[in-house]
């Protein structure tokens, strides 16, 4: 078994393949700000942007939690209405 370069970004040996047991240096998300449009729930209609990948729970709410304010972050994108792309958050739980 080789054992890890050293230097090698991303636990990479120098043939570019993965090394077992080496740490990955690349976040499992982007980091940049995610533009959202929230559809359904109380929030219906509003715009949030903050960091947060597709497939997590955000609470996009303002003041005090609730669930009322978390969303689903989907991969499905549309215009906002600054004319950018926005992915679509729906709402995470069920009304009461």
């Amino acid at each position: 078994m080789s054992e890890p370069s050293a230097g090698t970004p991303g636990g990479h040996g120098a043939s570019g393949t993965p090394v077992k047991n080496q740490y990955r240096t690349t976040p499992a998300y982007q980091l940049d700000d995610r533009r959202l449009v929230l559809r359904g729930g109380t929030l219906d209609g509003q715009e949030w942007t903050g960091v947060v990948d597709v497939g997590k729970r955000v609470f996009c709410g303002s003041g005090e939690w609730s669930t009322d304010g978390v969303y689903l972050v989907t991969a499905q994108l549309e215009r906002a209405a600054d004319g950018q792309e926005a992915n679509v958050a729906v709402p995470a739980f069920a009304p009461e």
